[in-house]
């Protein structure tokens, strides 16, 4: 059993490094498994760490994704981290609907609610609350809100960071990015990830936003 000086640095270890808290914390749910649905985190796929510290790195990603990656996975945990562990932080799960966004809110609370004991009691971790479309975290001040796509749905908030969805299947997908803009200046972050389609998704994937498709 470890000492309450050891727990904190373990404490301090997942705050800072978010491989670590992923790798030994995070609970991931496989809906097309009946028999063993709630796996550990597939910390063996090399590929995932090596996005982990380029998502630590860069602050605006677009990835194409196919569905055994655990590219939602893997960044709903780790836009869960920078909310459980940070102050003051707003970050948003954006897709085509809002009950879509609701299902990616949910996901977050799904890792928190999955966090073995044994890696980190629920004393050391920050008190968070669920309703619709929210996961907050009030002795922090931090909050995970789910949205639908749409220009005027961001507007009026200075956001931390956004997850955008299958953002290459949305109608409004340039006007959405065009209104972060705001948010990325102030030093915010913008994860595009999305099945593989053609548009403006692939044009922010190469790199060829003032090339038409």
């Amino acid at each position: 059993m470890l000492t309450e000086s050891q727990w904190i640095d373990k404490l301090r270890l997942y705050r800072e490094d978010p491989w670590a808290f992923l790798s030994e914390c995070v609970y991931t749910l496989d809906q097309t498994d009946e028999v063993n649905p709630i796996k550990p985190f597939p910390k063996h796929l090399d590929y995932l760490k090596l996005y982990v510290r380029i998502w630590q790195r860069e602050k605006r990603i677009a990835v194409p994704k196919s569905r055994r990656m655990f590219m939602s996975w893997v960044n709903i945990g780790l836009y869960t981290w920078d909310t459980m562990f940070h102050f003051g932080r707003h970050n948003a799960f954006v897709s085509k609907k809002e009950d879509d966004a609701d299902d990616l809110v949910k996901r977050a609370k799904f890792i928190l609610d999955h966090i073995p004991e044994e890696k980190l009691p629920k004393q050391f971790l920050a008190k968070y609350d669920y309703t619709f479309a929210k996961l907050k975290f009030p002795e922090l001040n931090s909050l995970i809100q789910g949205f639908p796509q749409g220009a005027d749905q961001l507007r009026a908030y200075t956001l931390s960071g956004i997850l955008a969805d299958e953002i290459a299947f949305w109608e409004e997908a340039q006007k959405m990015y065009s209104a972060s803009f705001p948010t990325l200046e102030g030093g915010g972050r913008f994860t595009a990830i999305s099945s593989p389609a053609p548009g403006f998704f692939q044009r922010m994937v190469f790199d060829k936003m003032d090339v038409a498709v």
